[in-house]
C-alpha cells in the first residue's frame, strides 16, 4: 500500500475506557476508516457515529484475522486489557496470549503499524520512584502483581516483533482520568457515601502522576503518526519512535490526596470534609496492617476487598515519571479533567449501582 493511501484503522478495546477516546479522536479527526474489535459491542446511543464496531475475542486468532483482513486495516491500537483487580489466569489469557494472538494476525495480513497500551506500573516495585525517565526505570524480572507482570510481558512481545514490515511503538500512561470513567469513579463515589472522604493514609507529601484520558489518546495518535509504514519514511515519520517505549502522563505530579479530595469536591463533598485539619489521618504502617488484616479476611471468606495493601501503597508511594522523551504536549489540565469526568457521572452514569454494573461489564485497559 502507498504511505499516500488513506489509513485503515481498528482500535482492539475500543469500547473501553481510553480506546474509545481513541476512536473518538480519530473521527474528530476526519478519519473515515475506523472499527472497533472488542469483547463487548455498546448500545447503540453509545457507539460513535461512522465507526464499525465488531464483537469479538482478542484470543480468537481466525475472527481477528476476518476483522483484519476485511476492513483492510493498515494501522492497530491495542488497548485491550482487562481491570485492575481480577484472577491472576485472566491477566495471562487475554495480556499474554492475547497480545500473541493480536501480533500473529498483523503479521500474517496487511497491518505495518501497532501501538500498544502498557503502563507504567509495569516498572514498579512498590518503591519511590522521583521522575524516572524510561532508561532509569528497568521492568522488573517479577512485576509487583499479576495485572502489572503480564503488562510487562506483553510490552516485550510487542517491542521484540517491530521489524521493517511491521512497525511498533508501546506507550506507558499513568493513571487516567475523564469522561467514560467507569472504575475510579463509582470507587470514589462508593467511598464518598462511605465517608471515607474523611480519612487520608500517609503525611500527603507523595507526588503521584494523573493523565486526562483525551491527552493519553492523543499520544497514541501522535506515536501512531510517528511510525513509518513499511520501513518507509514518509513526511512526518520518524523511524526511532518504532521498537521504542514512552511514559505518558500530563507532566504535573501532585501531593496523592490533594488529587483525591479535588475529584470529591467536584462529586459534591462539603468543603469542611475535605479541609486537611477535619481528616483523619492514619499512618503507612498501621494501614499496611490494616489492609493485611481485610486480605486475609477475604481469603478467609472466599470474598474479595478493595482496601489492601497495593491500595495503600499506590496512594502513599512517590510515583512520578520523566515524559521529555515523549515531547508531547497535554492539552487538558488534571483539574479540568477531573471536572469534566465528575460532570459526566452526574448526567450519565446515573446512580453508583448503574456505573458499578457497567463497570463490571467492561474489560478495557487501565494503569
Amino acid at each position: 500500500m502507498s504511505s499516500d493511501s488513506p489509513a485503515h484503522y481498528l482500535v482492539v478495546g475500543g469500547a473501553g475506557f481510553l480506546g474509545s477516546h481513541i476512536v473518538q479522536a480519530l473521527v474528530d479527526r476526519g478519519e473515515q476508516h475506523v472499527a472497533v474489535y472488542d469483547p463487548r459491542v455498546p448500545a447503540s446511543r453509545e457507539r460513535i457515529q461512522n465507526v464499525l464496531y465488531i464483537e469479538g475475542d482478542i484470543c480468537d486468532f481466525d475472527k481477528l484475522l476476518v476483522t483484519i483482513s476485511q476492513n483492510g486495516t493498515t494501522v492497530v491500537f491495542h488497548t485491550a486489557s482487562p481491570i485492575h483487580g481480577l484472577a491472576g489466569d485472566i491477566y495471562s489469557r487475554v495480556n499474554v496470549a492475547g497480545t500473541k494472538t493480536l501480533l500473529k494476525a498483523c503479521e500474517q495480513s496487511s497491518v505495518h503499524k501497532l501501538i500498544y497500551t502498557s503502563s507504567t506500573g509495569v516498572v514498579w516495585t512498590g518503591a519511590d520512584l522521583h521522575g524516572v525517565s524510561e532508561s532509569q526505570a528497568p521492568i522488573p524480572q517479577k512485576g509487583y502483581d499479576a495485572y502489572h507482570h503480564t503488562k510487562a510481558v506483553a510490552e516485550n512481545l510487542i517491542l521484540s516483533a517491530n521489524g521493517d514490515g511491521l512497525r511498533t511503538v508501546a506507550l506507558r500512561p499513568c493513571g487516567m482520568i475523564g469522561p467514560g470513567d467507569l472504575q475510579l469513579l463509582p470507587r470514589m463515589v462508593r467511598a464518598l457515601a462511605e465517608g471515607q472522604h474523611k480519612v487520608q493514609i500517609g503525611n500527603n507529601t507523595n507526588l503521584i502522576d494523573w493523565a486526562y484520558v483525551g491527552n493519553v489518546a492523543d499520544a497514541h495518535l501522535l506515536a501512531a503518526d510517528r511510525l513509518p509504514p513499511n520501513g518507509v519514511d514518509a513526511p512526518f515519520s520518524d523511524a526511532s519512535v518504532a521498537g521504542q517505549v514512552f511514559f505518558i502522563t500530563n507532566g504535573t505530579p501532585m501531593p496523592s490526596w490533594d488529587v483525591t479530595r479535588k475529584i470529591w469536591r467536584e462529586l459534591g463533598a462539603p468543603a469542611a470534609d475535605l479541609n486537611p485539619k477535619n481528616v483523619t489521618k492514619i499512618p503507612v504502617w498501621l494501614a499496611l496492617c490494616m489492609a493485611y488484616v481485610a486480605e486475609f479476611w477475604a481469603w478467609l471468606t472466599r470474598g474479595t476487598t478493595e482496601f489492601n495493601r497495593y491500595a495503600v501503597l499506590f496512594t502513599s508511594i512517590t510515583q512520578w515519571y520523566n515524559i521529555d522523551k515523549a515531547r508531547y504536549q497535554p492539552k487538558v489540565s488534571i483539574e479540568d479533567a477531573i471536572h469534566e469526568a465528575a460532570e459526566w457521572w452526574k448526567k450519565r452514569a446515573g446512580t453508583e449501582a448503574d456505573g458499578v454494573a457497567q463497570s463490571e461489564e467492561r474489560a478495557e485497559s487501565a494503569p
